[in-house]
């Protein structure tokens, strides 16, 4: 009497797996469109892009790009100068978006509505006009040169532009409210009771700022910088018209290639350098997280 009961389990499970199965399959075939889209859009083109930085003329493969980027002072100035830049504007706007993000998350619902909106605004502009506002603005004879010479600040107008320090300005600007807002959202997830009991026990607000506050709120500007950093490294626009040239990201040395010295490979390598870059951050984003992790850090991070 027990055998049908037996046969009759195993032809459920058996039944069970084959539509586990059809559901996968169906899955599947929803996201197939997206899957061959970012086949076609993106792996596509980064296979042509590293097969034209080691590819020979004659077809053979070789990695001679590669070396003359890292041994051409040219290149090695742009990776450079990528690097410190993403650097400073991740600074800039952990400086100014942390007080930022703080503000709007102590204040009532209104104002911290207000504020949202501010940060909010510049997304509502295209990014080339704001930066050929920035222009206008930090030029020789812009807003605030008039300004600082009229007032008396300074005697003569001050070099704003078409250098690092108006890059920088211009990249903060942009990376700002990306910075902001997911610390913002990381300080509105801590619970005020936790906040209510260090002031009880007679912490300063200083003092819970430290180290309450910033601790619990680690993860979002950990995940901001990260972000700014990542994107910082393949601008292109804003260093192109605020740095006037002087500041050579990569970026702009991928563009020259291109559209001056017609040198494909040259610029498909520094392409995928840049994509290495960013792998590379990541990569130590992980291992930065888990080490922090493992010696009993934030853990939030």
């Amino acid at each position: 009497m027990t055998l049908p009961a037996a046969a009759g389990a195993t032809d459920n499970s058996a039944l069970l797996r084959r539509d586990g199965m059809l559901a996968q399959l169906g899955f599947f075939g929803l996201a197939l469109p997206a899957v061959l889209l970012v086949t076609i859009a993106i792996v596509v083109p980064l296979a042509a892009m590293l097969w034209i930085s080691i590819a020979r003329p004659d077809g053979t493969v070789s990695l001679d790009t590669y070396l003359k980027i890292m041994s051409t002072p040219v290149y090695t100035r742009s990776v450079l100068t990528t690097f410190q830049v993403s650097g400073m504007t991740v600074l800039t706007c952990a400086l100014l978006g942390t007080p930022f993000a703080l503000v709007m998350a102590s204040v009532g619902r209104r104002l911290a509505s207000i504020l949202l909106l501010v940060v909010m605004l510049p997304f509502w502009t295209a990014l080339l006009v704001r930066t050929y506002a920035l222009s206008v603005l930090l030029q020789r004879n812009g807003l605030v040169n008039r300004f600082l010479t009229d007032t008396g600040l300074v005697s003569e107008p001050l070099p704003l532009i078409n250098n690092f320090f108006g890059t920088i300005v211009g990249m903060t600007h942009v990376m700002l409210p990306l910075f902001i807002l997911p610390v913002y959202a990381a300080i509105k997830q801590i619970d005020q009771n936790i906040i209510r009991a260090a002031a009880s026990l007679g912490a300063s607000k200083l003092l819970t700022l430290r180290a309450v506050i910033l601790p619990l709120a680690a993860n979002g500007i950990f995940a901001g910088a990260v972000l700014v950093f990542v994107l910082s490294l393949g601008f292109y626009v804003t260093p192109a018209i605020l740095g006037g040239g002087r500041v050579p990201m990569i970026s702009t040395r991928i563009e020259q290639n291109v559209s001056v010295l017609s040198d494909w490979p040259a610029a498909s390598a520094l392409g995928v350098l840049l994509l290495l870059s960013v792998g590379m951050v990541f990569f130590v984003t992980f291992l930065l997280r888990r080490s922090i992790k493992a010696l009993g850090g934030s853990p939030n991070v």
